[in-house]
């Protein structure tokens, strides 16, 4: 009957033994797995609190990048609007030089009106002026290349008066012009030398003129006073 009773006892030991230890195991899972439902929330919040962050960093990075764009691209336009302001000054400045050097339209006399002072100023010697084909044919000027011209001699044959005034087009032709009126001047110094001393001398203090697109020679006893007109007729 003792017997028994132990058994019994024992057995009923070993089941409470158990059945605590099922509630340990039970009350272990439950706690192990809050906590790793915890773990798992807490990675979960510090994995969007990473993505905020970091989407936070970029839209700053972003917002500070894009302020340099702005002025890199500001400064690019300048540096763009400086050069073609450049260019453009440049360019005006070209223009206005070709105009200075190649024409001198509506500025002074014009050379008629010079020629025609002269004539009424000063004393000339039997003038007369010259055609178009005479100056082509005998001394080689392309009036082609004129804008105006007067060129007159003397129809005294002991005389070697000369009045040319010559306006080019284009400054670029004004050499060609005064090497032309350089023959004219060599011409008349080889014809007056060994026959007119008076006028030779007189050809002899001559010289070709070249001021802007004007080219001009004077041979004249009164060359101070024609020359003199002339200047003041093409400024």
């Amino acid at each position: 009957m003792k017997k028994s009773i132990k058994v019994k006892c024992s057995i009923s030991l070993l089941v409470a033994v158990l059945l605590l230890s099922a509630c340990g195991s039970a009350e272990t899972a439950g706690t192990t797995a809050a906590s790793t439902e915890v773990q798992s929330l807490e990675t979960t919040t510090e994995s969007e609190t990473s993505k905020g962050e970091e989407s936070t960093s970029s839209k700053a990075e972003t917002t500070a990048k894009e302020p340099v764009s702005l002025e890199e691209e500001t400064t690019e336009k300048e540096t763009i609007e400086e050069s073609q302001t450049e260019e453009k000054a440049s360019a005006e400045s070209t223009a206005a030089e070709e105009t200075t050097a190649d024409s001198q339209q509506g500025s002074g006399k014009s050379v008629d009106s010079i020629y025609q002072e002269i004539v009424q100023s000063v004393e000339l010697n039997s003038p007369m002026v010259l055609s178009d084909d005479f100056i082509v044919n005998y001394y080689g000027i392309d009036v082609n290349t004129l804008d105006e011209y007067v060129f007159s001699m003397s129809e005294v044959s002991t005389s070697a008066e000369t009045i040319a005034i010559l306006k080019a087009k284009n400054s670029t032709d004004t050499a060609n012009l005064s090497t032309s009126l350089q023959m004219v001047l060599d011409q008349k110094r080889a014809e007056m030398e060994n026959y007119l001393p008076d006028q030779f001398q007189i050809v002899d203090k001559s010289s070709v003129q070249v001021s802007g697109n004007y080219v001009y020679l004077v041979i004249s006893e009164q060359a101070a006073a024609i020359t003199s007109i002339i200047e003041a007729g093409i400024q």
